[in-house]
C-alpha cells in the first residue's frame, strides 16, 4: 500500500521534469521554425534582388558572363517598348553545343579550346534583369520545337520564313527578327586578327543588342543594295568579301532592310526605298542607270532621299558616273591612292589610319582611341558650293597624306589634309518650317569595309563610325551602338550551368531541409530524454 505523502512527493519531482521536456522541446520547435523561415525569407528577398541587381560574381577572367556598359545603358535608359525573347531549344542544348564546337577544334586542328555557348542562356538573363529596370520590359522564355512544333507559328507568319531549331527569336509588336542556327552557332568564332593563334571570340551581345534595337525600331531604313549591273557582279572579286560585309554585317545587322537589285535592270522606286548603295562598280554606267539614280534623288521635287557611292580604287575614268557625282559637287581622284607619312602603319594591309573631322554628320561618331583605318584608299574632292544645299567632309587623312600616281611611281600635288568621305546634300523647302534633304556619301575606300575589320570592331572604329555618320544621314533615330566582341581567355573561374543549377538547388531546397531535419531529430532526443 502506497504511502500518500511518498506519492505526493513522486508527483512533485515529476512536474519540473516534465515542465523542462515541454519547455525545452517548444523552444527547439520555435528555433526550427524561426530557422526555417528565415531561410525562406532570404531566399524569396534574393530572388527579388537578383530580378534588380547580379548577385552572381563572374570570377572569369575576360568577364564573360557580363554584359557591357553599352548594352546596359541601352536596356536602362533607352529600350521604352517590351520585347519578347523566343529560344526554340532548351537550355541543355546550349552545353551540347559548346561540346560540339570543342569536338570539331580538338578533332580539325589538335587543340583544346574552351566554347561556353552556355554564356547565351546566362547573358539573356542579364538582359531581362537589366531591361526591367527601365521603361521597357524584356522576357525570356524557352520552347522545344521537338515537342511543340506550333509554339512559334505565330511568329513565323510575322516574319515570312522558317524558324529552326537554336534560333533565338526577338518580337516587338508586330516586328519579328530572328537570329537564325548559323547566326547562333557564330556567335563564337576564330579571331581572325590574330594570325599566329587560335583564339576565340564571343559576339553574341553584339548580335543581340543589335536586334533588341533593330525590332523596337518602327521605321528602318529600305536600301536597295545595286549587287549587280546587267546581270553581272557590279564589283569585281577584290571586294567580294568588302561587299557582303558592308551590306550584312553592318546595315542588315544594324536594322537596315537591304534588297539586292540590278541597278540597270531593276525599278527603283521612291515608294520602296528609302536609300540606293552603290558598291564599288567596275563600269560606268548607261545614261538610263544614271538617270535612274538622279529621278530616285529628285524625288518628284521632295527629295529626302539617300546615296552611299563606294568608289573602286582600280577601275578608270568613269564619264558618266563623274558627271553624276560633279552635279553633287563632288569627285573621286581616279588613278591616284593616298599616302600619309604620319598616320601610316606600317604593312600594306591597313597603310592609312584615317580621323573624322567635326560637323553636323559626325557629331554622333563615338569617342574612342581605336584605329579608324583606310586600306588603299582614294581622295574625294569637294569641287565647289552647292547652290542649294552643302557639302562636308566625314572621314579625312591627317596633314602630312599626297596622292600617289600608281602607274608612275610618283607622288601627285601638295601634302596636306585629304578628304577619303563627303557627303553632299541638297534641300528643299517643303513648310515654313520645314525643310527636305537628299544626301549622296562618297566613300573613296572600298575595303573600309572588309570584314575582318568590320567584324573586329574591340580593334578598329570602322562599323561604328560608318553607322553613325550613314545614321545621321538617314536620319534614323535608333540608337545603333556597336558592341565590341569579346576575346574568350583560356583560364577561367565560373560554374558551368549544370553546376549552376546545383547550387541553386542546394542553397534553395537542401540546405532548409537539412536544417529542417536536424531540428526535428533534436526535437525528437529531447522529447525522449
Amino acid at each position: 500500500m502506497n504511502n500518500p505523502e511518498t506519492q505526493t512527493k513522486t508527483e512533485t519531482a515529476k512536474k519540473p521534469k516534465n515542465f523542462k521536456k515541454v519547455k525545452y522541446g517548444s523552444m527547439s520547435i520555435a528555433v526550427m521554425v524561426l530557422v526555417i523561415v528565415l531561410v525562406v525569407i532570404l531566399n524569396l528577398i534574393a530572388g527579388y534582388a537578383s530580378k534588380r541587381a547580379p548577385l552572381k560574381i563572374d570570377l572569369t577572367a575576360d568577364n564573360r558572363y557580363e554584359l557591357s556598359d553599352e548594352s546596359i545603358d541601352f536596356l536602362r535608359n533607352k529600350l521604352d517598348k517590351d520585347v519578347e525573347v523566343i529560344i526554340t531549344c532548351p537550355k541543355a542544348e546550349f552545353e551540347e553545343l559548346s561540346a560540339s564546337a570543342e569536338f570539331f577544334y580538338l578533332y580539325n586542328y589538335g587543340i583544346k579550346l574552351d566554347c561556353p555557348y552556355d554564356m547565351i542562356p546566362v547573358l539573356l538573363e542579364k538582359y531581362e534583369m537589366y531591361a526591367n529596370q527601365g521603361k521597357g520590359k524584356l522576357s525570356v522564355r524557352y520552347v522545344d520545337l521537338d515537342k511543340d512544333p506550333k509554339a512559334v507559328q505565330k511568329y513565323k507568319e510575322s516574319f515570312g520564313g522558317e524558324i529552326e531549331a537554336q534560333s533565338i527569336i526577338l518580337s516587338c509588336g508586330d516586328r519579328v527578327r530572328v537570329i537564325d542556327t548559323a547566326a547562333v552557332s557564330n556567335m563564337i568564332a576564330p579571331d581572325t586578327s590574330n594570325q599566329t593563334n587560335i583564339n576565340l571570340i564571343f559576339a553574341g551581345e553584339s548580335t543581340i543588342t543589335s536586334e533588341i534595337m533593330n525590332v523596337t525600331d518602327a521605321n528602318p531604313v529600305r536600301v536597295a543594295f545595286a549587287s549587280a549591273f546587267n546581270g553581272q557582279a557590279i564589283y569585281t572579286q577584290n571586294y567580294s568579301d568588302a561587299a557582303p560585309a558592308l551590306r550584312d554585317r553592318l546595315l542588315v545587322k544594324n536594322g537596315y532592310i537591304c534588297t539586292d537589285i540590278d541597278i540597270a535592270k531593276d525599278e527603283l522606286s521612291v515608294d520602296k526605298y528609302d536609300m540606293v548603295v552603290i558598291p564599288m562598280p567596275s563600269n560606268d554606267f548607261d545614261e538610263t542607270t544614271i538617270k535612274k539614280l538622279s529621278d530616285f534623288l529628285y524625288n518628284g521635287g521632295n527629295y529626302g532621299k539617300n546615296m552611299l557611292f563606294i568608289a573602286d580604287t582600280l577601275a578608270s575614268d568613269f564619264p558618266n558616273i563623274s558627271e553624276f557625282l560633279a552635279e553633287w559637287n563632288l569627285a573621286v581622284s581616279t588613278g591616284t591612292v593616298l599616302q600619309d607619312e604620319e598616320s601610316y602603319m606600317g604593312n600594306n594591309t591597313f597603310a592609312l589610319q584615317a580621323k573624322v573631322p567635326e560637323n553636323d554628320f559626325t557629331a554622333n561618331v563615338p569617342k574612342n582611341s581605336l584605329y579608324l583605318v583606310a586600306p588603299t584608299a582614294q581622295e574625294v574632292q569637294i569641287l565647289s558650293r552647292n547652290v542649294d544645299g552643302f557639302t562636308e567632309p566625314v572621314i579625312q587623312t591627317s596633314g602630312s597624306a599626297v596622292n600617289f600616281d600608281m602607274k608612275t611611281e610618283k607622288a601627285v600635288g601638295e601634302k596636306g589634309v585629304k578628304n577619303i568621305a563627303a557627303i553632299a546634300t541638297k534641300r528643299t523647302q517643303i513648310s515654313n518650317f520645314e525643310y527636305s534633304d537628299s544626301n549622296v556619301m562618297v566613300l573613296g575606300c572600298g575595303l573600309m569595309t572588309r570584314s575582318d575589320v568590320i567584324v573586329q570592331s574591340n580593334l578598329y572604329s570602322n562599323a561604328s563610325t560608318l553607322l553613325s555618320i550613314l545614321n545621321t544621314m538617314t536620319g534614323r533615330e535608333t540608337d545603333s551602338v556597336i558592341i565590341p566582341e569579346k576575346t574568350l581567355q583560356a583560364a577561367t573561374i565560373a560554374p558551368t550551368a549544370n553546376q549552376d543549377k546545383t547550387i541553386k538547388i542546394v542553397v534553395i531546397f537542401v540546405i532548409p531541409a537539412v536544417i529542417a531535419v536536424i531540428g526535428l531529430a533534436v526535437l525528437l532526443r529531447r522529447r525522449n530524454r
